[in-house]
C-alpha cells in the first residue's frame, strides 16, 4: 500500500494525509492539518504524491515534525 502525502506550501515539508491506498485507486482530495506550519491545507489529487514504503532505494518523503 502506498501513502498519500502532500507538500506544505509554506515550508516545503511533506505531510502524510492519513490515507493509505493502492496506486491505481482514485482519490479526489481533502483537508489536512500541517504540523510544520500549524495551518490547515486543502489539497487535490493534482497536488498529492504517493510515498511507497516498500521502495528501499528512495528515502521516505515524510519525516517526523519537530
Amino acid at each position: 500500500m502506498a501513502r498519500i502525502v502532500i507538500r506544505c506550501q509554506y515550508t516545503g515539508h511533506y505531510v502524510f494525509t492519513g490515507i493509505e491506498t493502492r496506486p491505481d485507486s482514485v482519490v479526489v482530495g481533502g483537508r489536512i492539518y500541517c504540523p510544520y506550519c500549524a495551518a490547515d491545507h486543502v489539497w487535490t489529487c493534482n497536488e498529492a504524491r504517493l510515498d511507497h514504503p516498500n521502495n528501499a532505494q528512495k528515502k521516505p518523503l515524510v519525516r517526523q515534525a519537530s
